[in-house]
């Protein structure tokens, strides 16, 4: 049987083309139906400014809920720890802001109670004094700085008079602080300044190291412990005003409640 080669290469397929058209180049009629690399360039450029008004909310999001892990997993360590120095003290040391009257506030037992503390977490690194220069945190904000970039029409004397009963967080107190860096890429930083222990009864913890962004309410958080001798005693939020929010941060509170919502 003989093979007409010409006559396969002029059978029309479904589509109304011949075999010959279908392979090459240029079909009859798809000349119309292509794009023009004008066309193609519009859409690649239309493509470019949708990634560029979306990615960076996306990217946004996503290190969002990294800090939120990390956050999660630096509170259960502190305050496993926490717990776990008050079941080996045998007793509920005298170091927390009373959660039932403010005139109870006791803090006599915090050097124990910090060592306590410190014994049950991997503490690799201790910057005494020095929590900066030592590298154990960076170059953080002070208190006075934030305020004086919220409000630049504060002169320095009322910036001082409105920190000055957290001062404890002003910059020049926070390159005295002692920092305590965990294995667990976590470092708590003490808020009294000049002491060698960790002090718990208020603190900041930064849930990243040194690791950025290094911001206050981004993934540096101040918590004070709280409770009393009936109750025992827990990590939680500041309610007074001795916490630093950095634009674009959240509290202590608002995080511990993402967590239990």
């Amino acid at each position: 049987m003989k093979i007409d080669f010409k006559q396969i290469s002029n059978f029309k397929i479904k589509s109304g083309f011949t075999l010959a058209e279908v392979f090459s180049v240029h079909p009859k009629g798809s000349r119309n139906q292509a794009f023009t690399l004008a066309e193609v360039l519009i859409t690649l450029g239309i493509i470019g400014v949708v990634a560029a008004m979306t990615l960076p909310t996306l990217i946004q999001k996503h290190q969002k809920r990294v800090l939120e892990k990390q956050f999660i997993k630096a509170y259960s360590l502190v305050s496993q720890a926490a717990k776990k120095a008050e079941a080996d003290l045998g007793f509920t040391p005298e170091c927390f802001y009373s959660n039932i009257n403010p005139e109870d506030n006791k803090f006599g037992d915090c050097e124990i109670f910090g060592n306590a503390i410190i014994k049950n977490l991997k503490v690799i690194k201790t910057c005494t004094n020095n929590a900066i220069a030592g590298g154990c945190i960076a170059d953080i904000a002070g208190s006075e700085a934030l305020l004086s970039q919220k409000y630049p029409d504060m002169s320095e004397e009322e910036i001082n008079q409105a920190t000055i009963d957290c001062n404890g967080w002003r910059k020049n107190r926070i390159e005295l602080k002692t920092a305590f860096v965990v294995a667990d890429g976590v470092t708590l930083i003490n808020y009294m300044s000049n002491i060698s222990y960790f002090s718990p009864e208020i603190f900041a913890i930064d849930i990243n190291g040194l690791k950025g962004p290094n911001k206050w309410g981004h993934d540096i958080f101040v918590f004070t412990t709280i409770g009393n001798f009936n109750g025992g005693l827990k990590l939680n939020a500041p309610t007074g005003g001795c916490q630093l929010i950095e634009p674009g941060g959240v509290t202590t509170r608002t995080m511990l409640n993402s967590i239990y919502k």
